[in-house]
């Protein structure tokens, strides 16, 4: 399977669970506590894995690449892009009567900017 497949399906899981996640806080479930603050946290995670994994899916199908080290650096800057919009983001609300900050969020964004490097790792291979 090419490398633009496994990147681009890695891009779709994490939109698929950002839309499982908007589904479920839609349904305003009551649950514990730990429940209710991963849907809170979650939307961010998936975002910070979906972002990076779209676009460098798109890009290769574009624009493929010869070598591993190439691949490496187009996943760096996009994630690196990626990450720090979704900061922006996230502070942005700061100044928002209709958004709410909460810095629970930029963790979240930081832990699946991290999942989303071992998930490189793994679709990845050594070659293009």
């Amino acid at each position: 399977m090419k490398t633009s497949i496994r990147v681009m399906l890695v891009g779709i899981g994490a939109l698929a669970l950002l839309s499982a996640v908007h589904w479920a806080r839609a349904q305003h479930f009551e649950g514990p506590p730990l429940l209710l603050y991963l849907l809170g946290v979650l939307p961010s995670f998936a975002a910070a894995i979906a972002i990076p994994f779209v676009v460098l899916g798109m890009w290769l199908e574009s624009s493929p690449v010869s070598s591993y080290t190439t691949l490496r650096w187009r996943f760096i800057w996009i994630t690196l892009a990626a990450g720090a919009g979704l900061i922006l983001w996230e502070f942005g609300q700061q100044s928002s009567r209709a958004l709410f900050f909460d810095p629970d969020d930029l963790i979240a964004t930081l832990v699946g900017l991290v999942v989303g490097w071992g998930l490189f790792a793994l679709v990845s291979s050594k070659r293009p």
